[in-house]
């Protein structure tokens, strides 16, 4: 009997030591983790503070530029500590949403100075609106910095916890570091809205959909026509999912072949279509989807298309078309059509794009012919074909460009986009290429 009970205060003992053992690991692990954490977020406070400090150097110094070298330097300096402030409260052991302002502000300044270094680059002239922005930037940037300095300086002094990231007071009476930050969101000051060529810009929050923003409102029932039709099923297998939309109200419909279709409200188009389905071994060719796609689009009202790249995944290829108009890409007009490779049926089309940009255009004429954008073009790259194009900008403006394909000496594949109007070299994508299709970088 003695001996039983010999081994069952043994074998709690064993048990008591490994639980002290567990929780002294644990514990240890739990510290230093904090210390971790305490020591991160005070090293990434001081650089968002230094940060911010530069910023503030740089929109002072931006205010009085005169050359267009002396401007794209600040620009460019302003750019980058712009970034690095972004990088310093992404982090910073908060909540997602604890600096929302700050960050937008951050963003949003960062994004303006690559739009001015790029404006100057072209020999674009600084704007009166532009400058009177640099100076409201200025004065926001001053009160934002001083406020972030001050919960910095909490934080040496311990008036707020390090290492806190959710409760408001700590054990010791000390602020959490999300509390001691939330001032600066409460007191965020006003600066100038923002209206330029990025995609910060104030102007983008106001964007409506060209092509219907003038077109009257259609009932439910005509929504529901419009569906049934473009989907090719009977209007009794047509029910409403729901009604929404942000930028595009919208219907939303349901059809008992498994379709969804998404119909505007003003002027009954859809631009959302989806067939659920699974598709079997593929038996068509890239060219053969691209048929029943062009053949698809055209019946149903989409004109004037250009097939420009696609992808291939899961049975399925989707392909973007842009729209032409006197054989001119405009690239903001965009659709994508999915086609099943196994007997070529529409499984998708999403024109969101199409109905947020298309409208008619009056178009300028060239000042810089194809062959002298040419010249532009490095000696490294080969050309292969010349478009005109209409290629949209961060900010959702329109550049008229001379679009060149190129092949390298390795055979890739490069587009370069020259401003048919100044000769300024907008942009270069290249393209990767292989058995699933093309994506551009």
């Amino acid at each position: 009997m003695n001996h039983s009970n010999n081994r069952y205060i043994f074998f709690l003992s064993l048990l008591c030591l490994l639980f002290m053992t567990g929780t002294v690991f644990y514990s240890a692990k739990a510290e230093k983790y904090g210390r971790y954490i305490e020591y991160s977020d005070e090293r990434s406070m001081s650089e968002l503070v230094s940060e911010l400090s530069q910023m503030d150097s740089a929109l002072a110094k931006l205010r009085y530029a005169t050359t267009p070298r002396s401007f794209q330097t600040i620009s460019a300096k302003l750019w980058q500590s712009a970034e690095n402030a972004k990088s310093c409260m992404a982090a910073l052991s908060l909540p997602s949403n604890a600096l929302e302002k700050t960050q937008r502000f951050v963003a949003q300044t960062g994004d303006f100075a690559y739009y001015l270094l790029f404006a100057s680059s072209g020999g674009d002239e600084i704007s009166r609106e532009n400058l009177d922005a640099i100076g409201s930037l200025y004065d926001a940037s001053e009160k934002v910095t001083a406020e972030v300095s001050a919960v910095k300086h909490q934080m040496d002094i311990g008036q707020i916890d390090r290492g806190g990231i959710t409760q408001a007071v700590n054990t010791d009476g000390a602020l959490m570091l999300s509390d001691g930050l939330s001032g600066v969101e409460q007191e965020f000051p006003e600066y100038a809205t923002l209206i330029y060529d990025g995609p910060f810009s104030e102007h983008l929050a106001y964007a409506k959909p060209k092509l219907i923003e003038n077109l009257p409102e259609v009932t439910i029932e005509e929504a529901m026509k419009s569906a049934s039709s473009f989907a090719g099923v009977p209007v009794t297998s047509i029910s409403l999912l729901y009604e929404g939309g942000d930028k595009i109200k919208s219907y939303c419909f349901s059809a008992s072949n498994g379709a969804t279709i998404e119909v505007s409200k003003q002027g009954g188009i859809i631009f959302d279509y989806r067939l659920d389905r699974t598709v079997t071994e593929p038996t068509l060719s890239p060219e053969q989807a691209s048929a029943a796609a062009e053949q698809f689009l055209a019946s149903r009202g989409f004109k004037n298309m250009k097939k420009s790249y696609y992808t291939v995944y899961d049975g399925m290829m989707t392909i973007n078309y842009a729209y032409t108009q006197n054989d001119i890409i405009v690239y903001g007009d965009l659709i994508k059509v999915s086609v099943a490779l196994d007997n070529g049926d529409i499984l998708g089309m999403e024109a969101r794009g199409y109905l947020m940009s298309h409208r008619s255009r009056t178009l300028p004429q060239p000042k810089l012919s194809a062959d002298e954008g040419l010249k532009i073009i490095s000696g490294n790259l080969t050309v292969q074909s010349v478009n005109l194009a209409l290629i949209p900008t961060s900010g959702q403006n329109e550049v008229l460009c001379h679009e060149y394909v190129c092949e390298d000496k390795n055979g890739m594949h490069v587009i370069v986009y020259v401003n048919a109007l100044s000769g300024q070299e907008e942009n270069i994508y290249i393209l990767i290429e292989d058995e699933n299709g093309t994506l551009t970088i």
